[in-house]
């Protein structure tokens, strides 16, 4: 269901949860009717939804989930042990006993890893070996795969400019990657 942040009838914490392989990962939902019990989902790396679990008051665990209903609007949902492919976004859903579909929540990126720090690769978009005009600014793109918690910021060098990362996605093997894109003046080149 489309809503504001403000007006959500779910609510999901935390946004962003890392736990390494072999944990137990704990995502939180709160519901502000009086639902009897919520339905948890993972997007697919196409978008789509996969239902993984319901939690509710008589839940039972279902291989590595297991959630209950803590109190009368806060339901959980525990993977455990966390394996890398369960890394994802997961939402929370449930319907509404004053709408007519069903409300999600705003989502939990769930990481899986136990890197410290990320595999860095920096690209070059444009053709600037051509022997052509050079453009006056040249895009550089930093990737960092296999993203750990803390790296949402990079400090391009020389010039010391701080750019916060602009994208992130979990692919099909679990792995968060992140982008951040800065511009070289020509004469710099």
């Amino acid at each position: 269901g489309g809503a504001s942040a403000e007006g959500r009838l779910v609510l999901q914490s935390p946004g962003q949860l890392w736990v390494p392989p072999g944990g137990t990962a704990e995502l939180s939902c709160q519901v502000l009717d009086n639902s009897m019990q919520v339905d948890w989902y993972k997007e697919k790396p196409d978008g789509s939804l996969h239902w993984v679990y319901q939690s509710s008051n008589d839940s039972h665990p279902k291989g590595k989930y297991s959630g209950k209903r803590k109190k009368q609007q806060d339901f959980s949902l525990a993977i455990s042990p966390a394996q890398r492919e369960d890394s994802g976004v997961y939402y929370c859903s449930c319907s509404i006993s004053f709408t007519f579909y069903p409300s999600f929540g705003n989502g939990t990126r769930l990481v899986v890893t136990n890197a410290t720090e990320p595999e860095l690769s920096i690209l070059v978009p444009v053709d600037v070996e051509e022997p052509r005009e050079v453009p006056a600014s040249i895009p550089l793109l930093c990737h960092l795969r296999d993203l750990p918690p803390g790296w949402d910021t990079v400090l391009w060098q020389p010039g010391g400019e701080m750019t916060p990362v602009t994208a992130a996605a979990v692919d099909e093997d679990g792995v968060l990657s992140a982008w951040s894109i800065t511009w070289v003046p020509s004469e710099r080149w």
